[in-house]
């Protein structure tokens, strides 16, 4: 009797699902949980440039981890929601191509540039995370970029990214001015971290197989990855074992790729 194969669940983005994770956490123990202390006001919420009400304070070393815990606090669960819709599916792919430990600090690079600019521009404080799920937007097109090409899927999730953190920064209250200048700022930041996508090679996808040499080679192009499913399919004379002449199997109808 044939053994059932068991289906199990595959930690496959390690750095996003826990990003997701902890702030989810963050938000129900403001919200919930702590009542006496605000998380989000005292350690999860960039502080501001002069003016503003938390004004980032130069001899404060709290100030300065502020800078990068900010992409963690959330002031509604809309937020939370808007931000790890776009960063487990956008994510887990950088991740696969990139691989974890590049993705955390490309993140790390968004949150510092973001957190900096904002103390240094915007006269109010920013919490969340839209500066990285823009990030990973931007870092999916690079590869089209390249081959001067946008996909418009990236194209109109940029949009809604920015346009519905536009909108939750505006019900918020404040000037517009600043709401703009905020969304501005965590562009810029995104921009810098998806930078270094251009200078860090994606990491390269090794087959197991003992057929496979063991030296480093470098990635294969679509084209040869087609290539050699063609070659391997069954539809393919090399795939089947030598047959005899009086043999008059064949196969009824093929598809070109």
């Amino acid at each position: 009797m044939a053994s059932r194969k068991k289906f199990k669940v595959n930690f496959d983005a390690c750095v996003s699902i826990s990003f997701c994770v902890a702030t989810l956490l963050i938000f129900l123990l403001d919200s919930f949980a702590i009542k006496n202390f605000s998380l989000l006001q005292n350690i999860f919420s960039a502080p501001g440039a002069k003016g503003a009400q938390t004004a980032f304070n130069f001899s404060s070393p709290s100030d300065y981890a502020r800078l990068i815990f900010f992409v963690f606090g959330n002031k509604s669960f809309l937020q939370v929601l808007l931000s790890l819709a776009f960063i487990l599916p956008y994510g887990a792919l950088m991740e696969e191509r990139y691989g974890s430990p590049a993705v955390a600090l490309m993140m790390a690079i968004c949150a510092v540039v973001s957190g900096v600019l904002n103390a240094c521009l915007v006269p109010q404080s920013l919490s969340g995370a839209a500066c990285i799920a823009t990030m990973l937007i931007l870092l999916s097109s690079i590869t089209s970029i390249a081959k001067n090409e946008i996909p418009l899927s990236n194209l109109l999730a940029l949009v809604l990214c920015l346009s519905g953190n536009l909108y939750l920064t505006l019900s918020q209250g404040g000037p517009k001015s600043l709401a703009i200048t905020s969304v501005f700022v965590q562009l810029a930041g995104a921009l810098c971290a998806s930078m270094a996508g251009f200078l860090t090679a994606p990491k390269t996808r090794r087959n197991g197989s003992a057929s496979q040499s063991s030296s480093t080679s470098p990635a294969k192009s679509a084209s040869d990855r087609i290539k050699e499913i063609d070659e391997a399919s069954p539809r393919k004379k090399t795939f089947w074992p030598t047959k005899k002449a009086d043999d008059e199997t064949t196969v009824i109808g093929s598809i070109n790729i």
